[in-house]
């Protein structure tokens, strides 16, 4: 019976209540849509109701005092603060906010150091204080707090991730720099934040020669600390000092008796930036570790991949081709051909069907590495789609077809069966099946990889956009033709063929594309001037083309990776990025274009 009347009880008192607490939560959000809609006048009548109703005064303090404040309602401020005060003393911060807010710095900066002087040994009361001062945007006081903090607690340890987080926001780089080797020192699982959170901060050579200095001299008195190599060496990365980088890598590597791992990740990175001496340095390196180690055999090809991106790179002569291929010979007659050399097999073909025309050698070499064992499928995969292109060179287009094919079906909706497509629409259009080739383009152009989508989108609309003016596609054959001699390295006759269709056909709608062609056949010749002229030429005629982003970014390369033209290429990556906001070039040239900027790019 007593458990009916109590059930009974709160039954009633539920019903009778909830409608008050409804009320309480309407008020609170129409004056919650006051104050956001800037309405302060609304928004203080309902808070100082809601703050003099029962209990509103530990409720509704925060929202009814910042209303006051925004109507620099000082008076009434100060009165809500001092009650407040009686029954939380931390509430004095908001008093010192109050006077800071009238412009009395004086008493706001009495009050708040003598909120941090009368602090005690109290790591959790420390803390709030500090989030106290955060939160009115006082990160000067919050880091005195925090500092006072630890010597209160006799702690340099103690609010480590605090003081990062407030030394990056004010951009005090000497200080986040000590803070984060004091925090390697007693963490050293927290060096990959340790490098995050300065990369984030730091913004030019300067500030990476703070962390340097300070880590010479920490290593002077402690050599044993790879973690400080490790830093080091990362500093001198961030400065592209890549001899100096390797140098402290290969310290590390010797001190922790490592396998080479972080060095053979870091050629990569040199090879990207095109810095092939160092890279080259890593690998003999590698190697000489001896014949047993991890990376003997891949650094034995990887040097020769480094080899040929450099050759190939500049203007060679045929004898560096040869060069290079007896270098590859004479590792594949030490090592054998099998899966682990097929990276090897795959550069050898190249350079014998792409520039010694040795097609039928390639070929072998090629059809052979398709049967090795133990070859992942996408390998077999990436020596068909190189197969395929051979057979384009030796004129089976057939059976170039019929592999792309193999490696569309075999990989469907994945980035290689894109590529496959993307080649076999590429075969047709050499073969001036242009419709068929552009429905293939259309499909490709949602395909995942932004790179095979834009370069499916540009040969679909060059297609359209000529069969359009020319609908017995005429003048497209002769592009198509000169495309497939400069695919084939036969750049001087794909160069006349070019000349040719001009002349033939004066109204065509193909110029510019036969100006983008053309510069990628500069390009390859070496001549970097007349490339460069041409992308001009582009740009000032044709500045609608589907080209016009593509030979910006092309050019701003050019400009600064070969003709030492700084400046022109730093204006021509702003263009870029400007005028063609939806191009795919556009992050790559905001990046290069920071670079020659001046600032640090992590």
């Amino acid at each position: 019976m007593i458990k009916r009347l109590l059930l009974s009880f709160i039954i009633a008192f539920t019903i009778l209540f909830k409608p008050v607490m409804a009320q309480i939560s309407n008020q609170d959000a129409l004056a919650n849509q006051f104050y956001n809609n800037g309405d302060y006048a609304k928004a203080l009548t309902i808070y100082k109701n809601l703050y003099q109703s029962k209990n509103g005064s530990s409720i509704y303090y925060r929202e009814y005092l910042n209303t006051l404040l925004k109507l620099k309602l000082y008076n009434d401020a100060e009165k809500i603060i001092q009650k407040e005060i009686k029954q939380n003393p931390i509430a004095r911060l908001d008093l010192g906010a109050l006077y800071q807010e009238k412009g009395d710095l004086a008493s706001a900066d009495k009050i708040y150091d003598g909120v941090v002087k009368e602090m005690q040994p109290d790591q959790f009361a420390i803390n709030d204080v500090a989030n106290a001062f955060y939160g009115t945007g006082n990160f000067d006081y919050a880091i005195k707090t925090l500092v006072e903090g630890r010597r209160l607690l006799k702690d340099n340890g103690a609010f480590a991730f605090e003081l990062i987080n407030l030394y990056r926001y004010k951009k005090m780089k000497e200080e986040l720099t000590q803070e984060v080797l004091n925090l390697v020192d007693t963490q050293p699982e927290m060096l990959p934040m340790a490098k995050a959170s300065l990369s984030k901060t730091y913004e030019n050579n300067d500030d990476y020669n703070i962390l340097k200095s300070l880590l010479l001299k920490k290593i002077q008195k402690n050599p044993q600390n790879t973690n400080y190599i490790n830093l080091l060496a990362w500093q001198y990365m961030q400065q592209q000092q890549f001899d100096l980088a390797l140098i402290q890598l290969i310290a590390l590597d010797k001190r922790t008796n490592g396998n080479g791992g972080q060095l053979f990740s870091f050629a990569d990175l040199l090879i990207e930036n095109k810095a092939y001496a160092t890279a080259n340095k890593v690998y003999d390196y590698l190697i000489s570790k001896g014949p047993n180690s991890t990376y003997y055999i891949a650094s034995r090809v990887a040097i020769l991949r480094c080899k040929n991106k450099q050759i190939l790179e500049e203007k060679y002569t045929k004898e560096d081709i040869l060069g290079l291929v007896a270098d590859y010979e004479k590792l594949l007659a030490e090592f054998g051909s099998n899966a682990q050399t097929i990276f090897a097999i795959r550069q050898l073909a190249n350079l014998k069907a792409f520039y010694l025309n040795q097609l039928d050698d390639a070929q072998q070499l090629l059809e052979n590495a398709i049967n090795f064992p133990n070859s992942r499928p996408e390998t077999v995969a990436q020596i068909k789609l190189d197969l395929a292109d051979i057979y384009i060179l030796n004129n089976e287009r057939w059976e170039a077809a019929l592999l792309y094919g193999q490696v569309e079906k075999s990989f469907t909706n994945e980035e290689l069966g894109q590529e496959a497509k993307f080649k076999n629409a590429k075969l047709s259009f050499y073969n001036g099946d242009f419709t068929w080739a552009k429905a293939q383009l259309d499909v490709l152009k949602a395909s995942t990889s932004q790179l095979i989508a834009n370069d499916a989108l540009d040969l679909s609309l060059l297609i359209q956009d000529n069969l359009v003016f020319d609908t017995t596609g005429n003048a497209l054959k002769l592009y198509a033709k000169a495309d497939l001699l400069q695919y084939k390295n036969l750049n001087d006759q794909s160069l006349t063929t070019l000349d040719s269709i001009a002349v033939l056909y004066p109204q065509t709608d193909l110029l510019d594309d036969i100006l983008m062609l053309k510069a990628k056949i500069y390009t390859k010749q070496k001549d970097f001037t007349k490339a460069a002229d041409t992308y001009k030429s582009l740009i000032s005629n044709y500045n609608q083309s589907i080209w016009a982003d593509d030979a910006l970014f092309q050019l701003g390369v050019l400009e600064n990776d070969k003709l030492n033209d700084k400046t022109n290429a730093q204006k021509h990556f702003d263009q870029l990025i400007n005028d063609y906001p939806g191009s795919l070039y556009t992050i790559e040239a905001r990046k290069r274009f920071r670079i020659l900027r001046g600032d640090t790019i992590n």
